[in-house]
Formats: structure tokens, C-alpha cells, sequence
């Protein structure tokens, strides 16, 4: 065989695998898990962010039922985003081509399901670069809104916009809605509408394929993956599962447990730990008690490491500040600190 025929070959192979891929894209993405007709020509709460500015505005809506109560479905999406427990899609795409950091967890955790754990105004992250969405509607076990748009950019300092190249404005809201039904199941909607400008036939095929193609196969899989972990049925990431017999000792047989909970369901299938439980009785009390006070430190005097330069008074009616927005600007702009910062006013 010559090389030409080889090469002509091997393109041959690689344009039928891409064709393929991009196959089962679409299949995934348009010819499955859509919203109802009915589900998708409703207007949903949040649509009218995108139609106060645009007259393009275009809808991509997902659904799916799932056997677990409205309540337990809205708490999981109450931790969604790059800060907290990832995206609940494929973290693996998301990180490979995106270039985004998420990393999924699916345990419910106690700081994020505090009344004020989600509020309108607070980032809703992409990365922690500044690509971000904010939170605008927050409706308690109902309903949540988030919302860029570059013709009201997010309000955290750091933040940005983001659009696409070739767009001189850019909106979307992302947002989940939970319609609670008979039986204890639940019908998760997960919503898209966007606006643009300039109105044009590229920038409508580069959003199609934004928000329909791939941002379709996203959702598509995000739904997927909240349906498994809410009916307990999703399994632990390979990397956890390796790690855990690595470096917990399964792997090499060690003959010592790998934490308190091996062999029941809050190791075995507790995938990732609850990161505040332990206040409820640190482990550090078997051998003695946490210290939160220790007025002896730092060491001062004859024979300590600082002895000629440690300040003896820092510490004299001090306490933790109060964390304060105002303060926070301050130092950002004019790249100093508070003399006395915690001190009591004298």
C-alpha cells in the first residue's frame, strides 16, 4: 500500500469518526431529553431579563422527571457553581475543552444550605478568573435565576461579562425550576434563553451552537447526572475511587481502616466527606480539646526565635475584625492596611 493510500486512509478514518461524534451529538442534544412542546413554549419567570434589552431573544429548554421530592431536587441546585459543588455535568469536558474548574460533588453540605448560602447578587462562577453569571431570582424550593448580561455587567468587583468573539452584546439566563408532582416526584426544568447583538445570521449559528449543540449535550447530561445522584444511584468518579485505595490503604491491604466509617454507607457511599460535620465533636477532642484562645502566643522575651523585633502589644485588645465590604474596597484602591487593625477604638 502506498503512503498516499494510507494517508487518504487514515483521513478517511479520522472525518468518519469526527462525523460520528458530531452525529451523536446531535442525537443527544436534539433528539432527546428536550422539554415537552408545551414545556418549551411556556415563558417561564426570569425570560423577561433577556427581553428587557433584546428583541432576539431565543429559548433552549431540557427536562426531566425525577423520583425525589421538589425539595430535594431544589437543595442539590442550591450548591451548583465553580465555587462551591461544580457544575453537575460532565467535569471532564467541562475542564478539557472549556478550560472551566469544575469539580462535582454531590453531598449535600451544611455551609451551603444556609438561608443566606445563595442571595440575588451573588456570583454564580464559571471560573475563577472573572467569567461569571449573577444570581437574580431566588425563590425558596421553587425557583432560581441566574443572569449575565454585558449591557448590565455582574456587580462583584473581578467579574466579567462574558460574550462570544464577533458579538458586540451578550445575555443569558440559566435557570432550574422545579414542578413538584404526585406520587413524591419531581420535573426538573432546565432553562436557557439568550439575546444578542448584532442580530446576525453567523452570530445566530455560533449561538445555536453555544446553546443548542453543545451547551445542549451539557444540560442534557447535567440533568442526567442530578436524576441518578436524587434517585441514589449515582456511582463514585474512578479518580475518587483510586485515590481512596491508594491513599486510604484498601489497595495495599495496610490492615488499618481508612477512616470511622468503612464498610457503611457514610464511607462507602459518602464520595465526598461533609466538610463541617466534624464541629459536632472534633476529632482532635480524644486527645484533648480544641484551642481557639491562647493568650501565651507569640512567645515573648529572653530566648524565643523573636525576641528582638516581636511587637509585645499587637494582641492588647484585639479581636477579629468583623469582615466588612467597604473596608475590603479600601484596601484594593489605595493598597493599605487599617493601623491598629482589630484593635479596640481607645
Amino acid at each position: 500500500m502506498s503512503k498516499n493510500s494510507s494517508k487518504r486512509g487514515l483521513r478517511t478514518a479520522i472525518g468518519l469518526g469526527a462525523l460520528g461524534v458530531l452525529s451523536g451529538m446531535y442525537g443527544f442534544s436534539q433528539l432527546s431529553g428536550k422539554a415537552t412542546p408545551e414545556e418549551q413554549a411556556w415563558r417561564y419567570p426570569g425570560d423577561d431579563l433577556i427581553d428587557a434589552n433584546y428583541d432576539n431573544g431565543y429559548s433552549s429548554t431540557y427536562a426531566i422527571t425525577i423520583e425525589a421530592p421538589a425539595y430535594a431536587v431544589w437543595r442539590l441546585f442550591k450548591q451548583i457553581g465553580a465555587e462551591k459543588s461544580g457544575s453537575f455535568s460532565s467535569e471532564f469536558l467541562e475542564r478539557t475543552f472549556a478550560r472551566l474548574p469544575f469539580f462535582n460533588s454531590y453531598e449535600i453540605q451544611e455551609e451551603f444550605q444556609q438561608p443566606d448560602s445563595m442571595m440575588p447578587g451573588d456570583i454564580a462562577a464559571f471560573d475563577y478568573h472573572g467569567m461569571s453569571m449573577e444570581w437574580a431570582d431566588i425563590v425558596p424550593g421553587k425557583y432560581m435565576v441566574q443572569w449575565v448580561d454585558t449591557k448590565n455587567p455582574p456587580k462583584a468587583p473581578g467579574s466579567y461579562a462574558f460574550r462570544f468573539p464577533g458579538m458586540t452584546h451578550f445575555a443569558a439566563a440559566w435557570c432550574f425550576y422545579v414542578v413538584p408532582l404526585q406520587g413524591g416526584r419531581t420535573r426538573l426544568i432546565n432553562h436557557w434563553r439568550i439575546g444578542y447583538e448584532p442580530d446576525s445570521v453567523a452570530m445566530k449559528a455560533l449561538n445555536w451552537v453555544n446553546i443548542e449543540f453543545i451547551g445542549g449535550c451539557m444540560t442534557h447530561m447535567q440533568n442526567i447526572y442530578v436524576k441518578r445522584v436524587l434517585e441514589f444511584r449515582k456511582k463514585q468518579h474512578h479518580t475518587g475511587k483510586f485515590m481512596r485505595g491508594v491513599l486510604g490503604g484498601q489497595f495495599f491491604k495496610s490492615g488499618t481502616p481508612a477512616g470511622r466509617y468503612d464498610g457503611t454507607p457514610l464511607f462507602d457511599e459518602t464520595y465526598t466527606q461533609w466538610f463541617r460535620y466534624g464541629r459536632k465533636s472534633p476529632a482532635v477532642a480524644e486527645i484533648r480539646m480544641p484551642v481557639t484562645e491562647d493568650p501565651s502566643w507569640p512567645p515573648v522575651g529572653p530566648g524565643t526565635p523573636w525576641e528582638h523585633e516581636v511587637d509585645v502589644e499587637y494582641f492588647d485588645g484585639w479581636s477579629e475584625p468583623a469582615f466588612d465590604w467597604n473596608e475590603q474596597i479600601r484596601q484594593k484602591m489605595e493598597k493599605t492596611y487599617l493601623p491598629n487593625w482589630g484593635k479596640e477604638a481607645k
